[in-house]
């Protein structure tokens, strides 16, 4: 019991640091892109309902994730309901991990009127997560692959929902420009160049031809 206030507590402070640094959040729409990194909630070691360990630093800067910070009421409920479906519409879905701000039994059967699998319980008794994260506004932070806050948003819709899940396809769309490292996508490279069966993107032209005359210096 002791150690899972305690993770509670260092969620708690993670979340709402990331949290508080984009004035927002609070608002039906979430936030735009935050670029903010998770920071301590890689170094946490959540309990699952069934009593297994999630180290989310396994997780956190290798494949996109979608946290959702929940109690047990209503909101909570329809945020998990819009989520879930949202993320299991995805071709390629995010890893998906509910943190429930409840106690054993509450968050069973939440977890099995929404047919939800993968939670994680923190907070027994209620107490910091609840304060910050009541039933009335639940939040979900979307996490890109690199492991940088893309959105994080409360009274979560579908609208809100798809529209962050958009921005994490955006983002792991994203590539790096081998000869100067700035970050550019396929749809607005200024060139592109095939060398060994790969196909690499340049932020501008004068990069491509750099690549060109040695790519085996940046391969």
């Amino acid at each position: 019991m002791r150690s899972i206030l305690t993770i509670a507590v260092a969620l708690a402070v993670a979340a709402g640091a990331a949290l508080a640094q984009c004035p927002g959040c609070p608002s039906a729409g979430g936030c735009g892109s935050m670029s903010q990194k998770t920071g301590g909630l890689a170094g946490l070691m959540l309990v699952s309902l069934a009593g297994d360990t999630v180290k989310l630093s396994d997780h956190i800067g290798m494949m996109p994730m979608v946290v959702l910070l929940a109690g047990t009421g209503e909101a909570s409920g329809k945020a998990a309901d819009i989520v879930q479906a949202a993320v299991a519409a995805q071709e390629q879905p995010p890893m998906l991990a509910y943190v429930l701000v409840a106690g054993p039994r509450a968050a069973k059967a939440f977890a099995k009127s929404h047919s939800l699998t993968g939670m994680v319980l923190l907070d027994p008794k209620r107490t910091v997560l609840a304060a910050a994260m009541a039933d009335t506004l639940p939040r979900a932070l979307f996490i890109d692959r690199s492991g940088t806050i893309l959105r994080a948003g409360a009274k979560l819709s579908e609208t809100s929902v798809s529209l962050a899940l958009k921005a994490m396809a955006q983002a792991a769309e994203r590539l790096v420009d081998p000869v100067c490292g700035m970050t550019v996508t396929k749809e607005h490279a200024a060139a592109s160049f095939a060398y060994q069966g790969k196909t690499y993107y340049f932020c501008s032209t004068a990069c491509k031809d750099n690549f060109a005359k040695a790519p085996q210096q940046y391969h």
